[in-house]
């Protein structure tokens, strides 16, 4: 199995091999030793849950292969040699944490490992030369001013979208940002966007050996050589360029159908984005004749409410203007940020709106 050639890793500055993980039990925490315990087996696949996003999350059987060829194209573009460190603060339950911990493994890398939190950087005082985060944990340091950023020379940011807070912040820091494309079946990133610097682009990059196309609803299709076994067929609406570089636009099954016209919650929110400044979402509620009616869901009041929706019209097409604003105090989230948009529509069927739009 070639994925047992790959037993030993450094943690924290303590070395493992697969044949001694009890001793990280208290150390480093259950799903890091789980993980390390399922890699450790015989076994060829590795069992992985989807994050949920758009339904319940789903059990899949991944190829720790797989997995492998993954980290080694990782580990290839940011030019990651033995020794260099590594930060994992991110849950090792899911792909994101568990490749960072593949990643070590194939790389011998020097592992740092924190509790997942909301400020991951708040003990860190070393030098890290890659690390992964989700964009509320960039976002809460970068706000912060955390020092340990200074610490920090490449990073991957996943799970959900680079807003353009985050990106507006990211262009002052030294290091390199990335925004990742990937999905749990395609084991982490198969594209990166670089956010920051010189080498800034608005577009994904596919890695290499990694092509693409569009099937017949415009959604992205992923062929990944040694990573996915047959195309990869996905629900992300895109736009390829000539250059190969790619643009996503939204989720065919976020689509809102309203009297029989078909609206993209994520392109209504991109022209509105600079208009609402607390978090908001496009949703729908149920109507007696168009069958869903776009609103706007607000966590927390907007600090110009009674302008908002005069301002919203100036942007938006006619039957893109959301009937109605909601206001809630939290949105349904997954564990890494993204909004759980069919739990949403459900929670504001049962609100009064903040204000009804005419």
């Amino acid at each position: 199995m070639e994925h047992l050639q790959y037993n030993t890793i450094k943690i924290n500055g303590f070395n493992y091999s697969l044949s001694t993980l009890d001793r990280l039990k208290e150390r480093e925490g259950e799903d890091v030793l789980g993980f390390l315990k399922a890699w450790a087996n015989e076994d060829a696949l590795l069992t992985m849950y989807t994050s949920g996003s758009t339904g319940t999350p789903k059990e899949i059987r991944v190829s720790k292969a797989a997995m492998i060829n993954s980290a080694l194209k990782t580990l290839k573009f940011f030019n990651l040699k033995p020794g260099m460190s590594a930060l994992l603060c991110l849950p090792a339950n899911y792909v994101a944490g568990r490749m960072m911990l593949v990643r070590a493994l194939v790389g011998n890398l020097d592992l740092i490992a924190v509790k997942p939190s909301s400020h991951p950087l708040a003990d860190i005082d070393r030098v890290v030369d890659f690390a992964a985060f989700t964009p509320m944990q960039m976002l809460n340091e970068l706000k912060l001013g955390s020092p340990a950023l200074l610490h920090l020379r490449d990073v991957i940011i996943g799970g959900a979208k680079v807003d353009s807070e985050l990106d507006r912040l990211l262009q002052k820091v030294e290091f390199k940002a990335y925004e990742t494309y990937g999905m749990t079946e395609t084991l982490s990133h198969i594209a990166l966007r670089r956010i920051n610097g010189k080498e800034r682009t608005d577009g994904f990059v596919p890695l290499p050996d990694v092509r693409l196309s569009l099937d017949d609803r415009s959604c992205l299709c992923i062929d990944a050589k040694g990573i996915c076994d047959q195309l990869l067929v996905t629900n992300d609406i895109a736009e390829i360029r000539e250059d190969g570089s790619f643009l996503i636009k939204g989720r065919a099954d976020n689509i809102i159908n309203s009297g029989g016209i078909k609206h993209s919650p994520e392109a209504i929110e991109n022209k509105i984005v600079h208009l609402v400044d607390v978090p908001f979402a496009i949703s729908h509620i149920p109507h007696s004749t168009l069958d869903r009616q776009i609103v706007l869901v607000c966590q927390g009041k907007p600090s110009d409410m009674a302008t908002l929706p005069e301002r919203i019209k100036k942007l938006v097409k006619r039957y893109e203007m959301p009937a109605a604003i909601y206001i809630v105090d939290s949105f349904p989230l997954t564990e890494s940020g993204k909004i759980k948009r069919t739990q949403l529509a459900s929670l504001i069927e049962g609100l009064k709106p903040k204000v009804t739009i005419k």
